[in-house]
Formats: structure tokens, sequence, C-alpha cells
């Protein structure tokens, strides 16, 4: 299946929903790789893996054009990268589903996470003391997975590793809908920054899309 959604965000900036039903044979006739991704693409070892990988490779392609040079490496914090242009990239995957993020001018995080019962085993790993505080009664998986699923988008945005989600990213309260959004800061000794992140779940609620913009800063060119 193509992108099954698909949306233009702040100053330039472009997101897409793949929802995978093509097996990974279907999609590897999809696209052409470099010699590169090939290598990339060798190393994963599980099916479902490699569908993810693929599917957002080929949508990557869709929202950017065939014009795209679509060439990529990972920095030295594993984070993907274009390596000709100098655009903010971020990129997901959770069970049927891929998501990408891109903007010409601003960094940009996403995250899309499958809802289920175990995110609240691990809340006290990522949440602050205030963020379980404020937690609601009802829908407390749902609500927790957003929490995350905003911790990580915004882990994503930074693009570094030296963050840790209980300490370092920080979570307004919300009263949850299907869609919305709200505030969330990452606070490290050089640098705090607020952020605004919008959340929506899917049609059949089973999984939760968040994405944030930094809408504060420009992305740094090669030329700059």
């Amino acid at each position: 299946m193509p992108i099954i959604y698909k949306e233009n965000i702040s100053d330039h900036g472009i997101l897409g929903v793949w929802k995978i039903t093509e097996s990974v044979d279907e999609l590897l006739s999809m696209i052409q790789f470099t010699d590169e991704d090939i290598i990339t693409f060798e190393k994963f070892k599980i099916k479902s893996r490699q569908a993810h990988w693929l599917s957002y490779r080929l949508m990557i392609r869709q929202l950017m054009g065939g014009d795209c040079k679509c060439d990529f490496y990972y920095d030295e914090h594993g984070k993907l990268q274009f390596r000709e242009m100098d655009y903010s990239i971020s990129v997901t995957h959770s069970g049927l589903y891929s998501g990408v993020i891109i903007s010409k001018n601003h960094y940009v995080g996403i995250d899309i996470e499958k809802l289920g019962d175990r995110i609240n085993l691990l809340a006290d790993k990522f949440l602050s003391d205030d963020e379980k505080n404020h937690l609601p009664k009802e829908n407390q998986h749902r609500y927790l997975t957003v929490l995350w699923s905003a911790k990580e988008a915004l882990f994503k945005l930074y693009g570094k590793t030296n963050v840790l989600f209980d300490k370092n990213i920080i979570l307004d309260s919300f009263d949850l809908q299907i869609k919305g959004n709200f505030k969330g800061r990452i606070v490290l000794d050089n640098l705090q920054r607020e952020y605004e992140l919008d959340y929506e779940f899917s049609d059949n609620d089973g999984y939760i899309l968040v994405y944030c913009v930094d809408e504060s800063m420009k992305i740094k060119t090669n030329k700059s």
C-alpha cells in the first residue's frame, strides 16, 4: 500500500505514514539500492524490520519527488541524515506502520507506537516525578503511550544521545483526546527549550502518532 496519510507541516515540511501490506520481496522490487544501502539492508535479519526499513525509504522518495538526491548516512549518534541535502529528517516504525517527517528549515522528530498495557510497567523508567503525579486514572495506558511517544519524538529532534527521558525531557499534562497537542521541554545544561507536540490516534485506536517541529531554530547548513 502506498502512503496512507500525508500532511504539509510548518514552513516547508512534510509528514507521511505508510501502512505496510506488501511483502519484503514486493517492497524490494519497488526500490533501487546503492551499494551502501545493500550493506545496511543485509544487516536486518527479521522480515518485519526489513519491511519497516524499505517502506520508509520508499516513502521518503515519494514525499520528496523524483528529483530527490535521496542518499543517506547515519551520523555518530545513529541518526539518519541526507547525504547531499541540508534537510532535517526523522523516521519511525511500529507494527504495521512506518512514518517520516522532513523539513527544509527546521529540526523535526516523529514517533509511532502501538498501544498496549505493557507501557504501565515501564512508566517509572521514563517519567519525571511531576509527570507521575499528573497521570489520569482513566485510559492511563493510552495517556502513557502518548507521553512515551512524545519523548521519543523530542529525543529524535534533538538528535544526540546525552538525554535521559525522566530528567531531560519534561512534558506538560494535557486532556487526552483523539487528536490534540501539548507542550514539552528539553532541559540540559546547554539547552532549555520548549516545543509543541502534536498527537493523533489511528482510526482503529491501535496506534499513536506524535511529531514536533523546532520552530525557534533554523537548520544549520553546510554553507552556514
